[in-house]
C-alpha cells in the first residue's frame, strides 16, 4: 500500500503498556518515550485504516491500552505525522520530531485512554 494523505481531523492510535498509564487511567509522559528519553520516531496506528481490537492485539501481550490522539492536535506541537505502511500493518504511522521531554508530557495531556 503507497503512503497516502493525513489530514488534520484524523485519528490516531497509540498502544499503551500499564507503564504507560498512571493510577487513574491517564497517560503519562513515557507513553511518548523510548528508553526514559523522548521517542524520535513515536509509533502510532491510522484509526481509519484500523480498530481498536486490532490496535491493541498487535501488542502481542495482555494489559495493553489504546490512546487516541488528534493529528492536529499533534501537528500545532511542531510534530509530522508520516503514514508509513509495513506489510504487516497498513495503517502504521509514525509521528516524528518528538525531541524534548516537555513534549512528552504534551502528548501525554492529548492522548484520550479507552
Amino acid at each position: 500500500m503507497p503512503p497516502i494523505q493525513i489530514a488534520d481531523d484524523d485519528l490516531l492510535y497509540r498502544r499503551l503498556a500499564p507503564g504507560h498509564l498512571y493510577p487513574n487511567g491517564a497517560a503519562n509522559s513515557n507513553a511518548f518515550k523510548l528508553n526514559g528519553a523522548p521517542d524520535p520516531q513515536i509509533s502510532v496506528d491510522l484509526a481509519r485504516l484500523t480498530t481498536v481490537d486490532e490496535s491493541v492485539m498487535s501488542a502481542g501481550r495482555p494489559g495493553f491500552r489504546v490512546g487516541v490522539l488528534r493529528v492536529g492536535d499533534v501537528r500545532k506541537l511542531g510534530l509530522e505525522v508520516i503514514h508509513d505502511p509495513t506489510d504487516e500493518n497498513a495503517s502504521h504511522c509514525i509521528i516524528t520530531g518528538n525531541t524534548q521531554r516537555a513534549t512528552c508530557t504534551l502528548l501525554a495531556e492529548l492522548t484520550k485512554v479507552i
